[in-house]
């Protein structure tokens, strides 16, 4: 997208241009650089004045930014790490422990009075293909495996699993979105 913005700068008349340089905060800082640098090239002129303005405005459009980034976590590096790591925690003791309460509260599966399972049976698993294919089948094992996530021991393990990739997801995203780069 930026490529396409610089090969159609040149095509944009000085109206254009100077919109860009008149209202900085509107658009994104290499865009008003690059009107900057194309009126330049055009010889338009550009006072002192106006360029410490769209500095300063780009600059406070920086900081109100990097504020709002830091405002939960912080913006001080040693602060926001440490608050990552707490949130980290936090997801981490909270969703493992209710994996464990879980796991210690979950009933063992009763067994079917018939001994076995009917859906377990090659007649069963043949009528399964014969009516839909192997497709069929393929499915029908696909939603008892994903149904059996959600009950019992195998549900604390769900949650475990779901835990650690939450809390992995949200500490990669946290130092990612560091002002600074500190984080990393």
């Amino acid at each position: 997208m930026a490529d396409s913005f610089l090969e159609r700068l040149p095509t944009l008349s000085e109206a254009e241009l100077r919109r860009y340089v008149e209202r900085p905060q509107a658009y994104k800082a290499e865009a008003v650089t690059a009107a900057l640098a194309e009126l330049r090239r055009r010889g338009a002129a550009v006072s002192e004045g106006d360029l410490a303005q769209i500095r300063e405005a780009l600059r406070s459009r920086e900081a109100r930014q990097a504020a709002q980034a830091g405002r939960l976590l912080g913006t001080d590096p040693r602060v926001r790490k440490h608050r990552i790591r707490r949130v980290t925690a936090g997801i981490l003791t909270a969703g493992l422990g209710g994996a464990a309460l879980i796991y210690l509260r979950a009933v063992p599966r009763v067994a079917n009075p018939l001994g076995y399972e009917p859906e377990d049976t090659k007649k069963y698993l043949r009528e399964l293909e014969v009516y839909g294919g192997k497709l069929n089948v393929l499915v029908t094992e696909f939603r008892r495996w994903f149904e059996g996530l959600w009950q019992g021991r195998s549900l604390a393990a769900t949650v475990a699993v779901l835990t650690l990739l939450l809390a992995l997801g949200f500490w990669f995203v946290a130092t990612r979105l560091a002002p600074d780069g500190e984080g990393r």
